[in-house]
């Protein structure tokens, strides 16, 4: 998702630049998370205590789901920025994006 970031980076003019490189810190911090969580399972697991298998999947499939959802409103404002005052494009966001 990086690469992701990245090309919608480029596509933002300068002064919207920081919009992704936010997105980029919350998958770092949801990264960090799954890390974290990956720990105390491990060491868990190293005092006998099995991790619930519907829990973990739901765990990671929750986070996966935040991480796609954020992508995708990502690229609604960045469609939105290279829109901007185009009379016919019918907007992401009712209130704008400024």
């Amino acid at each position: 998702m990086d690469k992701r970031i990245e090309t919608l980076k480029e596509k933002l003019p300068d002064n919207h630049k920081e919009v992704a490189v936010l997105t980029s810190h919350i998958f770092d911090a949801l990264d960090k998370l799954t890390t974290e969580h990956r720990r105390y399972v491990d060491i868990s697991a190293a005092a006998k205590i099995k991790p619930n298998p519907d829990e973990e999947r739901a765990f990671f499939d929750t986070i996966y789901q935040v991480k796609t959802l954020i992508m995708s409103e990502l690229e609604k404002t960045v469609e939105d920025i290279e829109h901007k005052g185009d009379k016919n494009w019918h907007k992401n966001y009712k209130d704008g994006i400024e």
